[in-house]
């Protein structure tokens, strides 16, 4: 008699509708989860970030297993050791996996495949779930084009799917985007939205509990409130739709100090880990305009974030990889500050480093601190925006945004960074750096009004530091941009700054750049776990530092789960498993057993 099917549900297909299952459960298939510790280990993980998947991962294990799936849920060293371990434990016929996400699980499952032939046992790969664009239509798109800009993308999506399209083949309203119109600042006697929250139920609080134990992560459980279920989910999408989407058009690019949503959807974890689908949010957006619930400015600027920015970056990532990961047009050479990682001047690694004086930066980075998100706007036009200024290396502000945001997975963070906003693949992304001065933040925010540094000043110890890298940062990149069609006005108005000012320029940005406390533990380019890519060394910024620089070196060897685990001591580990559970439930019955001794944990 043949063995089972075994269709691996990886970290972001935590639903029916992005797994590789059937509607119903089927004799001879079971659903396999794995924990894998050295994904789990690769990056310092937001806490927040930990838990939503796990628990997610865990919620929908339950509900196959009611369900009455066959589940097998292990832990191991990697996803390639867990996929063998379970086909030879459970006598597999066939393995059955999606095509990678991530460049990290496409190395997993391509370093599996030889393992389960030997065998006996075929990998399957099927296509991705989770996005309105196929692989290889996005390739078919790209091919041959001298630009592959995002809007031009969006308007072939919207064509074919037919959103937003009248019967004449015309967009809707006669523009194809309302971008100018979306550009409000917050009002100030506006109320502001409460957070969407959905308290933890007895699971994640176990959850929590495991993640907060976990050592040289960042951030902590407090404060967690994301869905971890598709029902869960739903309910913040209608809530969003009646409470926010109205104000989402007009206030999309607004910040307001202390506020990491404001009319913004927060969806994007959910989406990303597959407890919704974009078509169905593209869908709402467009019927909730059609019956006019919402204007159409909110309804399109939802819908272009949704299937135009997200299938765009996805596509992007694949269509650079792997050179993606070391992209750095502008020969960047400086580690993230440790603002990053503690605005507050707050204890991390080996000590406290120096608050952060910067009110917009400090905040932004304080909102990601506390609850692994911040909305898209401070990402670029701050925390962005700052680093690419200061000269820091593409992949380490990357290795930033993967680690510490909710809803940040490689091929999310590595087009949007290394592409868009750093500028780091030259241009194939978008013309022009995504820089400017203090006045934007102030034009869009309440920061700069209590800030200590000056956003109407571009020297002396007042000047806003935004000011101060700007204008030094087109010093440094005059002769690449000067006759940059979108950046030549920029460079003339540098040019009729006098000579003597742009040395008082020059050498502030200099000192200011000395004076910051870099993350000089850090690799500044992104992980592959076994992928060989080749890891650049550690560079120190040339100016002194205020104190020494800060380095963690952890005591012991990290377990990690999909995006976590428990600090266990090396001695303790196995080639190919660590503290295995598996529990696998049937049709009708479930049973559970235990293939190696528990950790403490898990008793």
């Amino acid at each position: 008699m043949p063995g089972p099917n075994l269709v691996f549900v990886a970290p972001w297909e935590c639903s029916r509708l992005v797994a590789q299952l059937p509607r119903a459960p089927q004799d001879g298939l079971v659903a396999v989860f794995i924990e894998s510790v050295d994904k789990g280990a690769s990056l310092p993980w937001h806490r927040h970030k930990l838990v939503l998947v796990l628990s997610a991962m865990a919620h929908f294990a339950e509900q196959l297993r009611e369900a009455g799936y066959a589940v097998h849920q292990r832990l191991a060293e990697s996803y390639d050791d867990g996929l063998v371990a379970a086909a030879q434990e459970l006598g597999a016929s066939r393995v059955i996996a999606t095509e990678g996400r991530e460049q990290d699980m496409v190395d997993a499952l391509e370093r599996a495949r030889p393992r389960l032939a030997a065998l006996g046992v075929p990998l399957e790969l099927r296509e991705d779930r989770g996005f309105l664009c196929a692989r290889a239509d996005f390739e078919d798109w790209a091919r041959g084009r001298k630009e592959l800009r995002m809007e031009l993308f969006y308007r072939t999506m919207r064509r074919r799917l037919g959103v937003l399209m009248e019967p004449d083949g015309e967009p809707t309203g006669g523009a194809w985007n309302f971008d100018a119109e979306n550009r409000k600042r917050w009002p100030g006697d506006k109320p502001v939205p409460e957070p969407f929250r959905v308290e933890p139920d007895a699971m994640t609080r176990a959850i929590m509990a495991r993640v907060a134990r976990w050592r040289d992560r960042w951030g902590t459980v407090d404060g967690f409130r994301l869905p971890v279920t598709r029902a869960d989910a739903l309910a913040i999408l209608d809530r969003f739709i009646t409470e926010r989407l109205p104000d989402f058009g007009p206030y999309e690019d607004a910040m307001v100090d202390g506020e990491p949503d404001l009319a913004h959807s927060t969806l994007s974890a959910a989406l990303n880990i597959g407890l919704l689908h974009p078509r169905e949010l593209v869908e709402r957006a467009e019927r909730a305009y059609r019956e006019r619930q919402v204007t159409l400015p909110s309804a399109e600027g939802f819908i272009r974030q949704v299937m135009g920015w997200r299938e765009y970056v996805r596509g992007m990532y694949w269509h650079g990889m792997p050179a993606f990961r070391e992209a750095n047009a502008l020969e960047c050479t400086r580690p993230l500050p440790m603002w990053y990682w503690a605005p507050d001047g707050e204890a991390y690694g080996e000590g406290p480093t120096a608050p952060c004086g910067m009110r917009c930066l400090a905040d932004s980075v304080r909102q990601v601190r506390d609850t692994g998100r911040v909305h898209h706007i401070a990402r670029l036009m701050v925390q962005s925006n700052f680093a690419t200024l200061l000269g820091v290396v593409p992949a380490a502000l990357n290795r930033w945004f993967w680690a510490g945001f909710v809803d940040g997975y490689e091929w999310v963070t590595l087009p949007n960074v290394n592409g868009m906003s750093t500028w780091g693949d030259g241009g194939r992304m978008t013309s022009k750096p995504y820089v400017s001065t203090g006045a934007y933040i102030d034009r869009m925010s309440d920061y700069c009004g209590k800030c200590r540094y000056d956003v109407k000043r571009r020297t002396g110890e007042s000047a806003c530091p935004f000011n101060v890298l700007y204008w030094d940062f087109l010093a440094q990149h005059r002769e690449r941009f000067a006759r940059h069609p979108r950046m030549a006005m920029m460079i003339r108005n540098l040019d009729r700054i006098p000579a003597a000012e742009l040395r008082t320029i020059r050498k502030q940005a200099t000192a200011f750049r000395a004076s910051l406390v870099y993350d000089g533990s850090a690799p500044i380019v992104a992980p592959a776990p076994n992928a060989g890519v080749r890891a650049l060394p550690v560079i120190t910024d040339p100016g002194p530092p205020r104190r020494p620089r800060t380095t963690r070196t952890p005591a012991t060897r990290v377990d990690g789960g999909a995006a976590g685990g428990d600090a266990v001591p090396a001695k303790t580990r196995t080639a190919g498993r660590v503290g295995t559970r598996t529990v696998t439930g049937t049709a009708g019955r479930d049973g559970t057993r235990r293939t190696a001794k528990p950790r403490e944990d898990e008793r």
